[in-house]
């Protein structure tokens, strides 16, 4: 951190003896008062002058309110485009996080353990709400992390092989954290099935951490993604999700319609 400039007045210059030009004069815009001038001693032992002094008066401390308030709304505005860059939902950009392994998991992330989540829950059990208020506290801590579901990921990817503006499947496997929003409702066909077993298991192997939330159990999922006779595929993306991934049961309680 550098050190704060120590700033002199005319008054301390004249009193100290330091050589100084007289200073240039300026009024307050709002009140007309003149303000006070701020100088440094310079290598050559003479005063230079810098600045002048804040006002202080009604004028001035409204206009840097105002100032104040315009830079916390541009702030909170650009955390809105980081979120929904990272594929937090508009619905959930004011979520918070309830549940006690979701703040465990946020304190274990710099132990690089490869550990996740998995939220399961039935229809409208906060799921999706949970997992983008763990998003925005991993983001607000300066790592990189992607919102996205199965499906839309997959598509994604898809896109990538012919069309520059799909992702790669790189995108996915090296990012800081990746939620996978909804596992179990993408195709089971063989290249899906191959393709999610590619990002689970770059994943895995990176040992970097991935939340997936599911309105399937464990069970379940393993009969949702072998669906098309992909049951290999299915029996080794489901072993390391649950090898790397703390189960967090969220009911089966439908919070938009108990509103």
């Amino acid at each position: 951190m550098e050190p704060e400039t120590s700033f002199l007045t005319l008054a301390e210059a004249e009193s100290l003896g330091i050589e100084h030009d007289p200073p240039s004069r300026l009024a307050c815009q709002y009140c007309g008062k003149e303000r006070e001038p701020l100088g440094v001693k310079g290598p050559n032992g003479k005063v230079r002058w810098v600045t002048f002094a804040a006002c202080g008066c009604a004028g001035e401390a409204e206009e840097e309110a105002r100032r104040d308030k315009a830079e916390k709304a541009k702030r909170e505005a650009d955390a809105v485009k980081k979120l929904l860059r990272a594929g937090v939902p508009m619905r959930f950009i004011a979520s918070e996080i309830r549940r006690p392994e979701s703040l465990r998991f946020i304190e274990s992330l710099g132990e690089r353990t490869g550990r996740g989540l998995y939220l399961y829950g039935g229809v409208g059990a906060g799921k999706t709400s949970e997992a983008s208020a763990i998003v925005k506290t991993v983001i607000r801590s300066g790592r990189k992390a992607i919102l996205t579901t199965t499906l839309s990921m997959l598509n994604e990817i898809s896109k990538g092989y012919g069309d520059s503006e799909g992702k790669d499947i790189s995108h996915f496997i090296r990012t800081d954290l990746l939620v996978l929003d909804d596992v179990g409702k993408e195709n089971a066909n063989s290249w899906a099935a191959t393709t999610m077993f590619e990002v689970v298991n770059g994943r895995y192997e990176r040992m970097l951490p991935t939340i997936y939330t599911s309105q399937y159990s464990f069970p379940e999922l393993e009969k949702r993604m072998s669906r098309s006779g992909e049951r290999e595929s299915a029996q080794a993306v489901l072993s390391r999700i649950v090898q790397t991934s703390t189960l967090v049961d969220l009911g089966h309680i439908d919070r938009r319609r108990s509103r």
